[in-house]
């Protein structure tokens, strides 16, 4: 007798320490007896839906779940069921989430798990536990959310950004993500240029000239300068990189981002074409002079042998003439300081 008796001692000062520290936890608790009425919640259940002193003990657990849980939570049908079934039925429920608002507007997350639990002298009992996974929900919304702005930032740009990587010897590995711009101005699919690399965008004359320039990165981590793409249909398209590498889970990486410039490029070969023109016609200029006076020279020499009135209406009009060549040699002059000024502020050599 006094050895049952120092067992059922122990046995409660067993189930007092196990009720001790499951009321201190931070998770919500709840113990259901094998009738299937709430036997005991501890104090952070009662936090959670604002219980304080209701007497929830003897209350059905469906009964507890629909009054008390459901209440409070954002989509109560798409878990009640799951729930409830769950009970009836005695099964095991893992880690289902609960979004759940107060009515003072208060929002927090708990994942729900049940299981039984057949610890002497409760056996055939259920423990619900309701763990708080809010902070852990609000950093995922959070990032979630940050990663919405990334995307929306990395493909709503104009410029084509590729990310790749490097190998030891800073030669260009395969993509690891690229932008819309790039798909569409590439005209592969985003699984298509996974699956390539810079290299395989570039022409082939031109790869020993990227992969001098990508080795630029063993002594910089920024770089700027201008390529082609060539498109999954032979197009090449010219391009100014502004390329950064940095550090991805301690692999050398590289985020390109490419403009295109065909209409840059369209525009500089106008003007250098509009530049040539006008050297063109300042050299004429310069020598137009020469090619009027020398001729003028003799038409005046024979003029003036005889006197006569042909001789000097033919000298009144060389004099009109030689003036026209006069005005031409200032407007050779101004033209020259146009010229200065275009190699100056323009790079025309």
């Amino acid at each position: 007798m006094m050895h049952g008796e120092k067992n059922t001692d122990m046995s409660m000062f067993f189930l007092f320490t196990i009720f001790h520290v499951l009321n201190e936890l931070e998770d919500g608790v709840v113990l259901v007896g094998q009738d299937g009425r709430i036997r005991w919640v501890n104090a952070a259940m009662r936090r959670f839906f604002e219980l304080r002193d209701r007497e929830v003990a003897g209350m059905q657990g469906e009964e507890f779940f629909l009054t008390v849980v459901a209440p409070t939570l954002e989509r109560p049908e798409e878990v009640s069921d799951a729930v409830l079934s769950s009970n009836r039925e005695r099964r095991n429920v893992h880690n289902l989430e609960l979004h759940a608002v107060t009515p003072e507007g208060r929002e927090f997350w708990l994942e729900y798990t049940s299981r039984p639990l057949n610890i002497y002298p409760m056996l055939q009992h259920r423990l619900d536990i309701y763990r708080k996974i809010t902070r852990w929900k609000t950093t995922e919304r959070r990032l979630t959310e940050s990663e919405e702005r990334y995307r929306m930032l990395f493909n709503k740009g104009s410029d084509a950004v590729l990310v790749f990587t490097l190998s030891p010897d800073s030669m260009p590995v395969r993509f690891i993500e690229v932008n819309e711009v790039a798909e569409r101005r590439l005209g592969y699919t985003r699984d298509e240029l996974l699956n390539l690399s810079p290299l395989d965008i570039t022409p082939p004359e031109r790869i020993g000239e990227i992969s001098a320039v990508l080795k630029q990165f063993r002594v910089t981590d920024e770089l700027l300068f201008e390529m082609e793409h060539v498109t999954k249909g032979g197009r090449r398209i010219p391009v100014e990189i502004n390329a950064l590498r940095f550090l991805l889970q301690g692999r050398p990486t590289v985020l390109s981002i490419s403009r295109d410039i065909s209409e840059r490029k369209r525009t500089e070969e106008i003007r250098k074409k509009a530049f040539e023109q006008i050297e063109q016609n300042i050299e004429q200029f310069a020598v137009l002079g020469d090619h009027i006076r020398n001729p003028l020279a003799v038409i005046v020499g024979l003029a003036g042998i005889e006197e006569t009135p042909a001789s000097a209406k033919i000298l009144e009009q060389a004099a009109l003439i030689n003036g026209t060549i006069d005005r031409l040699d200032r407007g050779w002059v101004e033209s020259e300081k146009v010229r200065r000024f275009l190699r100056k502020h323009y790079g025309q050599r």
